[in-house]
């Protein structure tokens, strides 16, 4: 009788322990996917409220909460060119609840020393936008086009002034322009695009990369004039601005934005959060909104991002190389 006993302790314990790894093991597929998301995703966008990024990634967190069901909080760390809130990313919970709006100065900020990280130190998501700019001169400055422009530079290396934020996709813009065209700018650092557009329009400083939605009013009003457009096409919205590559110029350049999470953010979720964003850039809202602000919608999944962010980093350390902005 007693050993009967022991034997239906033992297979009681059994049960319990059974029990418990199920448990336990249906607790961990949860929170890396299963029933992802079952609370509110923190999107850090590391750059002011108000701005060009800041309005695109608010335009993806809308459409990204329709698809999961769930809350998604922007939450504006500014800073470093957008140092300073990845720096919270980095540190985070890789549990699939906060994720990072990330373009290009990520690589830039790295590659010129600006931080100590990368895109290798998160999980990329998925590309979704890509932005190109005008280069923008006040109307009293007397080039109508970067051929104007580039033959005023060679006959005065260093003189003329391009506005751009340090360790940011603006001040690649003019970096890759001096490669390509051969010429020589004095590059200024503004802390962000407002102070930026500013200057442009004040005369403070020649020449600055502004997107088409900043820069549209100050063209309206006679306060702007655009010499150049840096996408492969003309924009439908200035259709009379020629292409630098039009201008003998050859370079194509963009914000491309996307997302990333922290280091160790499980597959499953990565993968859902891909899928997701998928379904947003799908979306004929999404897409009409994006027109509105003068940006492409450009969806890549996690593999061929990670691609893309490869052969961008490439370029641009060639690029930042070739003008000695690097050693």
């Amino acid at each position: 009788m007693k050993k009967k006993l022991w034997m239906l302790m033992g297979l009681s314990l059994v049960l319990v322990a059974l029990a418990a790894c199920s448990s336990d093991t249906a607790e961990k597929a949860g929170s890396s996917g299963s029933v992802y998301p079952n609370k509110p995703i923190q999107l850090i966008v590391p750059w002011d409220a108000g701005g060009d990024t800041d309005a695109v990634n608010r335009i993806a967190a809308e459409e990204l909460e329709k698809v999961l069901d769930t809350t998604v909080v922007v939450k504006n760390i500014a800073g470093g060119s957008g140092v300073i809130g990845s720096q919270e990313a980095l540190s985070a919970e890789p549990d699939g609840y906060t994720i990072l709006a990330v373009h290009d100065s990520m690589a830039m900020s790295e590659l010129t020393g600006q931080a100590g990280f990368g895109f290798s130190d998160f999980e990329p998501i998925s590309l979704i936008t890509s932005t190109y700019n005008m280069i923008a001169t006040n109307p009293e400055n007397p080039w109508n086009s970067m051929e104007d422009l580039v033959a005023d530079a060679k006959s005065k290396p260093g003189e003329i002034s391009y506005a751009a934020s340090i360790g940011s996709i603006s001040e690649l813009e003019p970096a890759l322009i001096q490669t390509e065209a051969g010429i020589k700018f004095n590059i200024v650092g503004y802390d962000g695009t407002a102070q930026r557009m500013k200057a442009i329009v004040a005369n403070d400083v020649a020449l600055g990369s502004v997107s088409i939605v900043a820069g549209k009013d100050y063209i309206e009003g006679d306060r702007l004039k655009f010499l150049g457009y840096t996408g492969e096409e003309r924009s439908k919205d200035f259709p009379d601005v020629p292409t630098l590559k039009e201008q003998g110029i050859d370079v194509v350049s963009a914000a491309n934005r996307g997302f990333v999470a922290p280091k160790g953010t499980p597959e499953e979720i990565i993968k859902k959060l891909d899928e997701a964003l998928k379904l947003v850039t799908s979306s004929e809202n999404f897409i009409t909104k994006l027109e509105s602000l003068g940006t492409d919608v450009n969806y890549k999944n996690t593999e061929d991002y990670k691609v893309f962010i490869k052969d961008l980093e490439t370029d641009m350390e060639e690029s930042l190389r070739d003008s000695e902005l690097i050693d």
